[in-house]
């Protein structure tokens, strides 16, 4: 494994055990805590487990009844390059706007589903001009999208990105012991300078259920799961 990998992923460790042990919630919130908490302890040992050269023991995903004791919509967002495995519950909205938080204090901003803006991350996205819900379920459809970061002077970056959307079809699929019978569609972006990303989406009526999107060339992609509405 690489340095800058293994130093990722040490990072991505530290916010889960911070997650985990924060004590300061509300009441309410305390079961979501501990599931956090099971889900943070088993990352850790699995990544013991793959340093050492031995096969990680598979974790069972907690029940959907711990989740939903919290009594609050919640959202799982999965960051591969960074080991990252959190529920995320609602800290603000403003319109079609929701910003969803962990208890370690990183934050992502999504509009109707679809991701805007990160803090907390590191590698942040700043923030971003992105497509609507309708125009993700347009089969053959093309719209661009622009991503803006803050690099290393200080200063705003953008990448500009021309954007085709394939309606793949009608699937079922299912999040924590949930079904739901969604429309996936996926998006395949461009640029001139080089480059492409493909985020996908699965959308439940005008829900973005789940989804993976690209956050950043160090955080890469967000994987997110509506759980809990």
């Amino acid at each position: 494994m690489g340095t800058g990998v293994a130093v990722r992923l040490k990072i991505g460790l530290v916010a889960l055990a911070v997650l985990a042990g924060c004590g300061n919630e509300k009441s309410e919130q305390r079961p979501l805590i501990a599931t956090v908490g099971a889900m943070a302890a088993s990352t850790v040992a699995q990544m013991r487990a793959r340093q050492s050269g031995a096969t990680p023991a598979a974790k069972a995903p907690p029940a959907r009844a711990e989740i939903e004791k919290a009594g609050v919509p919640v959202l799982r967002a999965t960051i591969p390059n960074l080991g990252a495995d959190r529920f995320l519950t609602i800290f603000d909205q403003k319109g079609d706007v929701v910003t969803w938080k962990t208890t370690d204090g990183s934050t992502f901003s999504l509009r109707n589903g679809i991701l805007i803006q990160t803090r907390g991350l590191g590698p942040d996205l700043m923030s971003s001009n992105v497509p609507t819900v309708g125009q993700l379920l347009q089969n053959g459809g093309t719209h661009q999208r622009q991503y803006f970061f803050l690099g290393a002077d200080d200063q705003t970056t953008r990448r500009t990105y021309e954007c085709t959307v394939t309606v793949v079809g009608k699937e079922e699929i299912e999040i924590f012991e949930k079904k739901h019978q969604v429309t996936r569609a996926t998006e395949e972006c461009t640029r001139q300078q080089s480059g492409k990303l493909t985020n996908e989406f699965w959308i439940e009526g005008q829900t973005v259920r789940q989804s993976r999107q690209w956050a950043s060339a160090l955080t890469g992609y967000i994987e997110f799961q509506r759980v809990v509405d």
